[in-house]
């Protein structure tokens, strides 16, 4: 199986933002929901050219794309998620982990913007729409301003911001899926890797939600979440059996048909053992579609899996960047790798 040619055109990036604030500012605990919230009525403003306040009824919704990064249900004669309200989201936002909630004038707010295909291409409509934010206000009653100071591409650590001159620099380098091959051949070498979830993670098995962590549920729900965000956010034609779809890589003519081998994966993750060392974490956040409080919960802590074959390693890896489970868009079902043996 060659999973380069069948992900040739997967695509990703991660900005990493700093910003000031201009006044004392108080967020909530849970901030991915903040910065999702604002973030996402001042990205409709930006991308929309008819407004209409109502999507519903906009004669443009095949072409929009904040409905497309937003909202878009699959469409009627697609071949997947026909009975899903809306698409796996292009894009995930990395709010600040501190448990800090008061910040004064000066002080530098972090966060992260994972963007994947074709989203990549947007991001200085995301770049702008974060500025506007700032001057807007973020957190209790929008109180809260701040500046951009910097934006650096996580992949080479480019500079892709000048605040002197408000001036943004093109992103040309993102990830794509050799990044997470790993060069080495011999896939019957054995691993152990420890992964600590650091924001709540739901998934869900056999309808049921996963409060204890195996090896074999963990890559079912990486790969349906790799090869759905390939298949309706990266491959450039998709036709209702993907057939006659080619992407360039390394200068040949490679089919894409988005056709990883499911269970072959997870027939050899059942001989993965696994440590689990969880508990389970609720947060409030505030809808401002649903005008309500709501609970977002999950797993946190960490996990240990022994035996490990090494072409498993390509799939944690792309995990740890684009998340797993629910609410991935408020930066939800985030790992980070902690140690490889």
């Amino acid at each position: 199986m060659n999973i380069a040619e069948t992900l040739c055109e997967f695509k990703a990036a991660k900005i990493n933002f700093e910003v000031k604030t201009e006044n004392d500012t108080l967020l909530p605990n849970y901030k991915g929901s903040t910065f999702r919230g604002v973030f996402g009525h001042i990205f409709k403003d930006v991308m929309c050219f008819t407004f209409d306040s109502v999507c519903e009824t906009c004669n443009f919704q095949a072409v929009c794309m904040f409905k497309k990064i937003f909202d878009s249900p699959p469409s009627s004669n697609s071949t997947r998620l026909k009975n899903y309200s809306s698409l796996p989201h292009p894009y995930i936002i990395e709010a600040p982990l501190e448990s800090k909630n008061f910040y004064k004038t000066n002080e530098t707010i972090k966060f992260s913007l994972v963007l994947i295909g074709q989203a990549v291409s947007l991001f200085p409509y995301f770049a702008y729409s974060f500025g506007l934010a700032g001057k807007k206000g973020i957190g209790k009653m929008r109180n809260g301003k701040f500046i951009l100071c910097n934006i650096i591409n996580d992949k080479n650590k480019q500079k892709l911001y000048n605040p002197n001159k408000e001036e943004l620099i093109s992103l040309t380098e993102y990830y794509t899926i050799n990044d997470f091959i790993s060069k080495k051949t011999d896939n019957e070498s054995k691993l152990t890797v420890c992964l600590d979830f650091i924001t709540p993670t739901k998934i869900i098995f056999n309808e049921k939600i996963v409060q204890r962590l195996e090896f074999h549920i963990f890559i079912r729900n990486i790969l349906r979440r790799i090869s759905n965000l390939n298949f309706f956010h990266c491959i450039t034609q998709a036709p209702a059996n993907n057939e006659n779809n080619y992407c360039n890589n390394n200068n040949k003519n490679v089919k894409n048909n988005n056709d990883i081998n499911f269970n072959y994966f997870i027939e050899k993750a059942y001989n993965v053992k696994g440590k689990n060392n969880l508990m389970w974490r609720s947060v409030d956040r505030y809808s401002n579609r649903q005008k309500s409080h709501m609970k977002i919960s999950g797993f946190i802590g960490e996990v240990l899996f022994e035996d490990v074959p090494l072409e498993f390693l390509w799939i944690i890896k792309l995990g740890e960047l684009i998340h797993v489970g629910k609410n991935t868009t408020f930066g939800n079902g985030k790992y980070i790798i902690k140690s490889i043996i």
